[in-house]
């Protein structure tokens, strides 16, 4: 097993996991959202979450993807481990609120900015 592009791969198929990271890396030609960490398909979810790749219509067509959202959504919940992603994600999407519900409790998460008073 690799990580959780195994997971995804078994639940969803090999050609929805490389729709996922070609959707990504479209976003990743700055240094914004260059460290993958080291599971580099937790960062292929953080970033298609936060540009909404798999989300919204037009872009779901836009980069092949065919699973449907509330699916992907779903697993990405109960099968991603998030909370534990030590890469980039995209910052924008994350101060606005769009990984709320992805990450589990904040402490949990790596990536949670802390907010100084």
């Amino acid at each position: 097993m690799n990580g959780v592009r195994d997971y995804f791969v078994q639940r969803f198929g090999e050609a929805e996991a490389v729709a996922l990271e070609t959707a990504a890396l479209k976003h990743a030609d700055d240094d914004l959202h260059a460290n993958r960490g080291s599971d580099p398909f937790k960062w292929t979810i953080s970033i298609v979450i936060g540009y909404q790749c798999a989300e919204v219509d037009g872009y779901r067509q836009h980069h092949g993807i065919t699973a449907p959202w509330a699916e992907i959504q779903e697993w990405i919940r109960d099968e991603a481990q998030l909370a534990s992603h030590d890469g980039d994600v995209d910052y924008l999407a994350l101060f606005i609120g769009k990984y709320d519900g992805y990450l589990g409790s904040p402490d949990e998460a790596r990536w949670t900015p802390e907010l100084s008073s």
